[in-house]
């Protein structure tokens, strides 16, 4: 450029020189700096698609204070808010928070989508400071200090503490419905704090919903509600995409009707119609500055989310229900729908709703605690082992059930015992409640056919040196976290160690699969009509046994870019009941292993009454007279 001779232009040539280039909306950045990364399913330069404009663009409005997004999977989202990352570590560098629902969450997003980030994009290498030494933490997994004076910081909902001290521009809030509660309060609410500072604080939060009334759902209806509107491609009528809408059988499967022409539309036609979309309020907000969104997979380009291919996983997800697993209609929802679920079951698994369940006598239920229904046939018991901490204090906690033809079951008594489980005197008294002998309403009499008493706790050797002299009807057995393990496993031989001395293999151990009996319980409580698999209550089912029973929630949880639920116990719930009884069923499928299941109730019910038929004695001889012979005589 050649400078002019008049003064005048040669200053404004100059200070055009020092004028700052023209701040880009975040979707332009993202178009020319951003690439795909991390769990990225195809990686390379990023392409802002139709639906993802506006939300990004919300990052840099300086009418948006806080962004809202209820979503499904195959959207994008997690990777809308690395580029959210990527613009406040390189162009307007500042302390950033990002929020996860727990500490193993909050480590992984940093090794699968922080980390990469900074290594594959060519505008952040080299940004991260090393550590200075040994004890700086300046560069960990969960923190991140930038050589432009950013600073990246990764934490935890579950842990008060890590919103202490700290004032953070930009805060984003990832799976919000996953996140528990804290004494400190709502984690939302903390980490909102952190920004009170910055007049121009920037808050994203959202993810997938679980449950009706969740956060994510919340923050939703707080806003201003916005869908994507998509024209028609034959009547041009501007709609939202509903799942109502989406034909699900039949020849035209996997097609969409138009709501106006009552036309079929093919999926070859959605790219044409999320182009020519946009986002509408539908809604007021309840809150300056906030914006809320709602985004399902029936919009989505992945070639996962082809109509068709949700219309088979609702149909899948529907035989699953029908084949007793209502949790593939929850993930369905969840997942591809971005809604959340409202299950009309969960009401009657909680206490007051198995409350009344025990009420309802005309289902064979609140009998005495004194009286065992006819319809038994065999009883077995679980043992959960209480101890090292807690406010409870130690103590064996015990739940009988018994087990009729079908496994319909009853439950028969629910028992603590206070004291040390370390002690011997406290196993006595489990074998004096071990030893009652329950009398069925017809006069027969059963006894303990099997318990299975958890080894995990602080009594492990003395469980098991317990168990190994009672082989024949006690077993240790321990929970299997890990997701796959089933409901029971194979007996492993373990050793007994007990007053220094040591008994090689001197037990078996059976392992418990978490995941799978906490599901095997939730399917039977949602059989609500008496017969096979229906589980009785009487009046020995007191209302803590009930809010025990079933306490647990299923949540999400993101594992190497995937979101997958599993069982989480609330905070300050208790579970022993629940935990009992799945030991209790363990204990069943034990003795069911010595049968042949076609003919296990003809047998056990034979034996019953055999034991139970009266003895006919034989006449005794006549009693010989005393003195002999002579004396008879």
């Amino acid at each position: 450029m050649s400078l002019s001779a008049d003064p005048l232009e040669l200053t404004r040539q100059i200070l055009a020189g020092f004028k700052p280039p023209p701040r880009l909306q975040l979707s332009q950045y993202a178009d020319e700096f951003a690439v795909m990364t991390g769990s990225a399913a195809e990686k390379g330069r990023w392409n802002t698609l139709p639906y993802q404009r506006e939300i990004l663009d919300c990052f840099t409005d300086p009418t948006v204070e806080t962004i809202a997004i209820m979503k499904s999977a195959r959207v994008g989202w997690t990777k809308m808010l690395g580029v959210a990352v990527q613009f406040y570590s390189h162009q307007d560098p500042c302390p950033v928070m990002i929020v996860q629902p727990v500490k193993e969450d909050a480590e992984g997003y940093s090794k699968e989508e922080i980390k990469p980030l900074f290594e594959d994009t060519p505008v952040l290498r080299g940004l991260i400071c090393e550590a200075k030494a040994r004890n700086t933490a300046s560069n960990t997994i969960l923190l991140k200090q930038l050589a432009n004076g950013g600073l990246i910081d990764i934490v935890n909902a579950a842990s008060g503490r890590s919103f202490r001290r700290k004032s953070r521009k930009v805060v984003l809030f990832d799976e919000v419905d996953a996140y528990p509660k804290l004494d400190e309060g709502d984690p939302i609410k903390l980490g909102r704090n952190r920004a009170d500072y910055y007049w121009d604080r920037k808050i994203a939060l959202g993810g997938t919903p679980i449950f009706k009334g969740g956060k994510t759902e919340e923050w939703f209806l707080r806003g201003d509600q916005r869908r994507y509107f998509v024209p028609c491609p034959w009547c041009q009528t501007m709609q939202v995409l509903r799942w109502e809408q989406l034909e699900r059988e039949g020849p035209a499967a996997g097609s969409y009707r138009c709501e106006n022409c009552t036309e079929l539309i093919p999926h070859s036609k959605k790219r044409w119609m999320v182009a020519r979309g946009e986002w509408r309020p539908t809604a007021v907000s309840q809150q300056p500055g906030l914006r809320s969104y709602h985004l399902w997979a029936g919009y989505s380009y992945s070639p996962a989310a082809d109509w068709s291919i949700l219309a088979r996983e609702h149909a899948e997800a529907l035989e699953a229900m029908r084949m007793g697993d209502p949790d593939a209609m929850q993930t369905f929802h969840n997942t591809v729908l971005g809604v959340p679920w409202e299950d009309t079951l969960a009401g009657k698994l909680t206490g007051d709703g198995l409350a009344e369940r025990r009420k309802d006598t005309s289902a064979g239920n609140g009998y005495s605690a004194d009286v065992v229904p006819d319809g038994v046939l065999l009883i077995t018991a679980g043992v959960d082992v209480q101890g090292g901490g807690g406010t409870i204090g130690e103590r064996l906690v015990v739940t009988f059930w018994g087990w009729g033809r079908g496994e319909e079951a009853w439950h028969l008594g629910h028992f603590e015992i206070d004291g040390d489980p370390q002690q011997a005197e406290t196993l006595t008294q489990l074998d004096q409640i071990a030893a009652t002998r329950w009398q069925r309403q017809d006069g027969i009499e059963l006894t303990l056919a099997m318990g299975a008493i958890d080894d995990g706790g602080i009594a492990t050797q003395e469980v098991r040196e317990w168990c190994r002299s009672r082989t024949a009807h006690w077993v240790p057995v321990k929970g299997a976290p890990q997701k796959g393990k089933p409901l029971l496993g194979r007996g492993t031989p373990v050793d007994v160690n007990r007053k220094n001395q040591t008994t090689k293999r001197g037990v078996l151990l059976f392992h418990v699969g978490y995941d799978a009996s906490v599901n095997h319980l939730q399917g039977r409580l949602r059989v609500t009509q008496p017969g096979p698999g229906y589980l009785h209550l009487g009046q020995a089912a007191t209302d803590q046994f009930l809010a025990e029973l079933f306490p647990w929630k299923r949540m999400p949880k993101r594992d190497k870019g995937q979101t997958t639920y599993s069982w989480v116990l609330p905070k300050g719930a208790r579970d022993e009941g629940g935990d009992c009884t799945r030991y209790a069923y363990a204990a069943f499928q034990l003795v069911a292993r010595r049968y042949n299941r076609a003919t296990m109730w003809d047998q056990i019910e034979a034996a019953l009454t055999k034991k139970a038929q009266p003895v006919v004695k034989r006449p005794a001889p006549p009693a010989p007279r005393s003195g002999g012979f002579v004396n008879g005589w």
